[in-house]
C-alpha cells in the first residue's frame, strides 16, 4: 500500500503554499524570465568576480574608471545584490574520504586523514565565505509612470502590496501574452549591461530558470532550500519536496 504522504500532495500543503505565494513580489518564473505581480519583469545576471587587490595601481585606476563610465551610461535602474555564502565542501571531504579508504600506501593513508582534518577545522574556524554577485535587470511595460521598486528580493518592501493583489484568470492569461514582448525588452537591457561588463573585464550570464528557483528558495528559506528537488520540465515555480 502507497503512502498517501509521499505520492499525492494533501490539500492542506496545497493551500498552504497558495498562501504563502501570496506574499511574494513575483508571481511566476518563465525560462529566465521573473514575472512581477505588478506586471512588470525582471532578469538576473551574474558577475563573475575578479581579483582586484591582484591588479597593478594603472589597472585598478582603468578597472574604477570603466566602472564609472558603465554607471554613468545607464538610462534605466539596476539592484545590484552582493550574496555571502560560507564555503560548503562536504562533498570535497567526502570524495577525499573515500580515496583515503582506497589507500593501500599507509603513510599516504595517513597523510590524506590529517589534511582531511585539517580542511575540517579551518573552515570551522576561519568561516571562509564565498561571494556572489547579481545584477537585477528590470523592465515596467509602462516606462511612463513612477520607477517601481525593481528588488526581487525584498519581502518587506513589497508586502502590502503582495497582499492586496488578486490574480484572476484574465490577469494571468494576459501576463503570459505579454511575456514575451517583456523578455524582449528585457534581453536588450541585458545585453548592453553585459558589453559594457565585458569592457571591465567582468564576464557575466544571464542566470537561467533552474538557477533562479534555487536562488530564492535559499534566500526566503535557507534551511528548505537544500531539501528541495526543482523540476524544470514546467513553466511556472514548481516545488516537489
Amino acid at each position: 500500500m502507497k503512502d498517501p504522504k509521499g505520492s499525492v500532495r494533501s490539500e492542506k500543503a496545497i493551500a498552504k503554499d497558495a498562501t504563502t505565494q501570496r506574499y511574494l513580489p513575483f508571481s511566476e518564473i518563465r525560462d529566465n524570465l521573473v514575472l512581477m505581480k505588478d506586471g512588470s519583469s525582471r532578469m538576473v545576471v551574474r558577475v563573475q568576480a575578479l581579483n582586484f587587490n591582484l591588479k597593478s595601481e594603472e589597472e585598478q585606476d582603468a578597472i574604477i574608471h570603466a566602472y564609472q563610465r558603465f554607471l554613468n551610461s545607464l538610462r534605466f535602474p539596476i539592484q545590484i545584490v552582493v550574496r555571502s555564502l560560507k564555503v560548503d565542501i562536504e562533498s570535497y571531504i567526502l570524495k577525499l574520504k573515500n580515496l583515503a579508504v582506497k589507500q593501500t600506501n599507509s603513510l599516504l593513508q595517513e597523510q590524506t586523514y590529517q589534511y582531511i582534518s585539517f580542511l575540517s577545522n579551518l573552515i570551522d574556524l576561519a568561516q571562509i565565505m564565498r561571494k556572489d554577485f547579481y545584477i537585477v535587470v528590470p523592465y515596467d511595460g509602462d516606462e511612463g509612470k513612477s520607477v517601481r521598486d525593481l528588488s526581487v528580493f525584498g519581502i518587506f518592501q513589497n508586502f502590502w502590496s503582495a497582499l492586496s493583489q488578486e490574480e484572476s484568470v484574465s490577469s494571468i492569461r494576459e501576463k503570459r501574452r505579454s511575456a514575451d514582448r517583456l523578455k524582449k525588452a528585457n534581453l536588450e537591457r541585458v545585453q548592453t549591461i553585459r558589453s559594457s561588463l565585458e569592457s571591465i573585464g567582468l564576464k557575466a550570464h544571464v542566470v537561467e530558470k533552474d538557477e533562479l528557483v534555487r536562488l530564492f528558495i535559499a534566500y526566503y528559506n535557507p534551511k528548505l532550500g537544500s531539501e528541495l528537488k526543482i523540476r524544470s520540465d514546467l513553466s511556472d515555480i514548481n516545488i516537489v519536496s
